[in-house]
C-alpha cells in the first residue's frame, strides 16, 4: 500500500466534506475533489 496516497487521499475527502458543511462552494467541484480522494486511496490500495 503506498501509504502517501492514501494520506492525501483522506485529506481530500476531509477538506471536500469540511467545504459542504462551512461554505457555499459550488456542490459539482466538492464532489470532483471527494473523487479525486476516493481514487487516490484506490491507488493506494492497488498492487
Amino acid at each position: 500500500m503506498n501509504r502517501s496516497r492514501f494520506i492525501v487521499g483522506l485529506i481530500l475527502i476531509v477538506v471536500a466534506a469540511l467545504l459542504y458543511i462551512f461554505t457555499d462552494f459550488n456542490t459539482g467541484a466538492i464532489i470532483a475533489i471527494g473523487a479525486l480522494g476516493l481514487i487516490s486511496i484506490a491507488i493506494s490500495r492497488k498492487k
